[in-house]
């Protein structure tokens, strides 16, 4: 308190004046004008003389008339003046709006566990405030106001209506600017175009309203610019464009909300982040994100997080867990991190752009045209609606740029005419509609450091699609400079690879389909994929091909891959694009036998009625396999082999045109004929005059089992006796194989 020796300064007695008239006090009260003519250094009000008046007031009987003048609380207003000394008002009790204008505290104001009904600074300086526990049953308002050098401490404090901070500048560099622990505002937070220099911390507190920053400069590089870890907003938080200014909400550090909860959105459009903590090292955990500029792990947010149209980050945006009621809208965003030197590591743990790992997001994720340079990861992502990513920029060379394993999404993912650099990895993925990669072209896919090879552009290794994958071409080719992994994947209706580039070169494989299953395969590339395309034990009902696939540089293993039919059908004049198919199986399978894939054939030419296709391609089955016999027999025996191979092939197809049988039947009796009518055969008995019939005899040589009684009754010798077994092979084995063509047709008919 001020002694009562020391005289009264020219704006203490002016004070006193007007609150003996009672001018101050009420809703209309007078403020205190600098008097004209005097210097601004008159216009000096002790802080001890002001906090004694206000609280000797209480006790004063010539206050009682004006303690309860209407229903508005009485204001005690001052203005242009200077604050000496330190406002010592803790732990008072004081049924008044105090209002300062214009005016400059040289000392901190000291309002811990203070009781008011209201606070008012406009334009006003101070070195920080001490308000820790303040209780005030309205607004607190610090509009315009700068505190240089200190700290604005309102732990725990508890205001009844609003905090308005608009046009405030806050600047405690390298230190806490406002500390604001379990702070409970019934109403708004409003810091609009509020500028800070140092930390906002305001972890566990509770607002009724809106926290807005709208067109808010924070300030505190390296370190956190706002910490509001756990905080509970009945509102929406906003950081985004003042629309009076349209200047952007900036941040430079680090924006912490774990474990944050808002009633409305989160609002970051047009906002600008700059990266946070500080650049990664080596030993950093590979799981944090040392220079994430938003962190909103285990964030719930009930209405939509908007971090779109021209938000820049320069650091990670963090969003691990979190829950989102609505939409999470990126669209046009950019998340860039490539700025930052890569860790010895980078290709096993390549920086986060965007870490969303097992976040729910009740409605669509919306990131169509961003740019994000670096990883986005989102493993065991849930989405309600579609994942939006048409002309989206992803780049991260030779590492994974997204991570989706095990994501769910509702309806569609949506690619279209994107820009990836680096691998695409949704394994396990399940997809209640379709995936859409539209003209998508992915280049450089990821390094695997142990295996030595690069992975896969695409792969949806074990994903189960309700409806299609679409990678085809859009508005210009689907293209992917390495593997498409499909292995094990459920598509249920399409898959189309129609007007694609596959391939580089540089992996061995340029599309797995190995164990997929969906109803129509269509694979029609542009130009011969480089690589190997691999069908082995895929399925489908309808599939689509060209000559562009069977030509691809590592050939195509369709071993136990199965088929129904074809998407253009086939008739029965069409042998050439028979035979032409046929060539397409030999040139793929390497000179290895493959038998299913001409059984397959086979088994769809013949399920269509188209018998004689079938036929065709089981001959040629035949004929490889005794060509693979033939190249891995002894060198004595490739050419008896492929000699008996010639003679099925040319006598009776393999079995499998009988008739061609029955015509070298009638050539060899014709033949036998002919030299039985001029070599006449001897008989056995000729007491018995046996009656010479050559052709007869030639068919009882022929017959088996069925015998003419001709061929024991004359006796062959010399050259007789060679064509005689030699009709009687012949015919052994062309009833034979007559008797099994007829059997196997019958068999069929059933």
């Amino acid at each position: 308190m001020r002694s009562t020796a020391e005289p009264l300064t020219d704006a203490e007695r002016r004070f006193d004046a007007l609150l003996a008239q009672g001018r101050t006090l009420g809703p209309d009260a007078d403020v205190l004008p600098p008097p004209n003519g005097l210097p601004s250094g008159e216009q000096r009000i002790r802080g001890e003389f002001l906090a004694s008046r206000l609280i000797e007031s209480l006790e004063d009987g010539g206050w009682r008339p004006f303690a309860r003048r209407g229903a508005q609380p009485l204001v005690i207003a001052v203005e242009g003046a200077t604050i000496t000394g330190q406002l010592d008002l803790r732990n008072a009790d004081l049924p008044y709006l105090l209002e300062f204008l214009g005016c400059r505290f040289e000392e901190a104001p000291d309002l811990r566990q203070c009781r008011l009904a209201g606070l008012v600074l406009w334009r006003c300086r101070f070195p920080g405030m001490h308000a820790r526990n303040l209780a005030v049953g309205n607004d607190v308002v610090l509009r315009e106001c700068a505190s240089v050098g200190g700290i604005l401490d309102l732990a725990d404090a508890d205001l009844g209506g609003s905090l308005l901070l608009n046009d405030s500048e806050l600047r405690n560099p390298g230190q806490r600017c406002v500390y604001a622990d379990r702070l409970a505002v019934s109403g708004a937070v409003l810091g609009i175009r509020l500028q800070t220099s140092g930390e906002i911390r305001v972890p566990g507190a509770k607002i009724g309203g809106n926290l807005t920053l709208s067109g808010a400069a924070l300030r505190h590089r390296g370190r956190n610019a706002l910490n509001a870890t756990g905080i509970r907003i009945g509102g929406s938080l906003r950081l985004d464009v003042d629309p009076l200014t349209g200047r952007s909400f900036t941040a430079a550090g680090t924006l912490r909300l774990p474990s944050a909860h808002i009633s409305g959105d989160l609002r970051l459009r047009d906002a600008v982040l700059e990266p946070g903590a500080r650049p990664p090292r080596r030993g950093d955990s590979h799981y944090d994100d040392p220079t994430a500029s938003l962190i909103a792990d285990r964030c719930e947010v009930r209405g939509e997080v908007q971090v779109d149209q021209g938000f820049r980050s320069g650091g990670t945006v963090r969003l691990v867990s979190a829950v989102i009621g609505g939409n999470l809208r990126m669209a046009e965003a950019t998340v860039d991190v490539s700025w930052l030197r890569p860790a010895p590591d980078a290709v096993l743990h390549p920086l986060r752009a965007v870490n969303m790992d097992g976040a729910t997001v009740s409605g669509n994720l919306d990131a169509r045209s961003t740019t994000v340079r670096g990883q986005w990861r989102m493993t065991d992502l849930e989405v309600g609606g579609s994942i939006q990513l048409d002309r989206a920029r992803l780049t991260g060379p030779r590492t994974d740029v997204l991570v989706g394993s095990r994501i769910s999404v509702g309806s569609s993912v949506e690619c279209r005419s994107a820009e990836v650099v680096g691998s695409l990895q949704l394994p396990g993925a399940q997809i209640g509609a379709s995936v859409d990669l539209r003209g998508a072209q992915l280049t450089k896919p990821a390094w695997h450091q142990h295996r030595n090879h690069y992975k896969p552009s695409l792969d949806l290794r074990g994903a189960r699609i309700e409806r299609d994958l679409v990678c085809a071409e859009g508005e210009r080719p689907f293209s992917a400079e390495g593997t498409v992994q499909l292995r094990w994947a459920q598509v249920g209706r399409h898959i189309n690879f129609w007007g694609c580039e596959l391939g580089d070169g540089a992996s061995r494989t340029a599309f797995n389909a190995s164990g997929v299953q969906t109803q129509e395969l269509t694979l029609l590339p542009t130009t011969p994929p480089r690589g190997r395309i691999t069908l082995r034990q895929a399925q489908c009902e309808l599939l689509a091909d060209n000559a562009a696939v069977w030509e691809s540089s590592g050939g195509v293993d369709c071993e136990d891959f199965t088929y129904q039919n074809f998407t253009e059908s086939f008739e029965l004049d069409d042998r050439e694009r028979v035979h032409q198919r046929l060539g397409w199986l030999r040139a793929t399978s390497g000179g290895a036998y493959q038998p299913g894939t001409y059984d397959q054939l086979a088994e769809v030419f013949r399920s269509n009625g188209l018998e004689e296709h079938a036929v065709a391609v089981l001959i040629e089955k035949q004929r490889h396999r005794y060509a693979a016999i033939a190249r891995t027999a002894r060198p004595g025996l490739r050419w008896p082999v492929q000699l008996w191979s010639w003679l099925q092939r040319a006598t009776v197809g393999y079995g499998y045109r009988p008739l061609r049988a029955v015509v070298w039947l009638v050539a060899f009796a014709v033949a036998g004929t002919a030299w039985f009518s001029a070599h006449p055969l001897v008989p056995i008995n000729e007491q018995d005059h046996p009656v010479w019939n050559p052709l007869l005899y030639t068919l009882d040589q022929m017959l088996p089992v069925v015998s003419l009684g001709h061929d024991d009754m004359w006796q062959a010798r010399g050259v007789s006796q060679w064509v005689m077994v030699a009709l009687v092979t012949a015919g052994w084995t062309l009833a034979t194989t007559v008797a099994a063509g007829i059997s196997r047709a019958l068999h069929r008919e059933h």
